[in-house]
């Protein structure tokens, strides 16, 4: 029997790293990171046109002596779930040995449920939601740490105000092609995991169908404590040339005035309220 299988996204700097790290370190799960699936899919369904129009070029010239019949899209959609299920397998760790459930975590993923549902159709796929105002902190941050080229044209600002509306569109689309999939669907949120991470995880587990033991939660929990993933900080204690840099989901307060948490509840269309957050 294969390995089941499930996406994991969430809009970038929502936790989706972390929540991959905790499953990867689950003896049945395996998740490591972002294949870039989408990307691939694209090309492919561009390599698909171009090969046709290749074919209808040869027809063209060479008449009956060349009629082969041109790719239609139901295979260009089997090759995309073969390279699928092959992504998916290469990242089957054989170090465990107990090894049943396949995951790749990606933020595009939150864009494409109605086109991943049908590809394939036994999948499963988790969204953790994380307070808008905290994925934009955390999201500039990142940005200054890597140097990233669209800050020299945003100030703090300009792109809190991109972030509102992006992190509003990503969520928005998510939960409504979650409705496609029904049962296959669970949603998380990151301030929930940060409060109560084994009994969060538990929840998570069992919706995956994985073994959800007192033990294997703390042993899950421990492996990607922020402890270990900042390699010894404390929750809290800042290092802003990491990755990991705070580890704190209120830390938004500490940045953002009382018009810039108005401006960006604004711009996200009151998705603040509707999720339940406060200010």
């Amino acid at each position: 029997m294969g390995h089941a299988r499930f996406f994991l996204t969430g809009a970038p700097k929502s936790g989706t790293t972390w929540l991959g790290k905790l499953l990867d370190a689950h003896p049945e799960i395996s998740c490591r990171g972002e294949a870039c699936v989408h990307h691939f899919g694209q090309r492919l369904v561009e390599a698909a046109k171009s090969y046709n129009q290749l074919l209808a070029q040869r027809k063209a010239v060479i008449t009956d002596a060349n009629d082969f019949p041109q790719l239609p899209f139901a295979d260009v959609l089997t090759l995309m779930r073969t390279f699928l299920e092959l992504r998916f397998q290469s990242v089957a760790d054989p170090a465990k040995p107990g090894l049943k459930i396949l995951g790749e975590k990606d933020p595009e993923h939150a864009l494409h449920f109605k086109d991943l549902g049908p590809l394939l159709p036994e999948s499963k796929f988790i969204h953790i939601i994380r307070d808008g105002r905290g994925v934009f902190v955390s999201a500039w941050h990142h940005n200054v740490r890597s140097n990233y080229e669209h800050l020299k044209t945003h100030d703090f600002d300009a792109f809190l105000d991109i972030t509102a509306r992006e992190w509003s569109d990503r969520v928005r689309r998510a939960r409504e092609g979650a409705k496609l999939l029904g049962d296959r669907y669970l949603e998380v949120r990151y301030e929930d995991l940060i409060a109560a991470p084994e009994p969060e995880l538990a929840r998570i587990l069992a919706f995956l169908g994985a073994v959800d033991d007192e033990a294997t939660l703390r042993a899950c929990v421990d492996a990607a404590s922020f402890e270990k993933l900042s390699q010894g900080r404390k929750a809290g204690d800042e290092d802003k040339a990491s990755f990991f840099r705070k580890g704190d989901p209120e830390d938004w307060r500490n940045h953002l005035s009382t018009a810039q948490i108005a401006r960006f509840d604004q711009l996200s269309g009151d998705l603040l309220k509707e999720l339940g957050y406060k200010d």
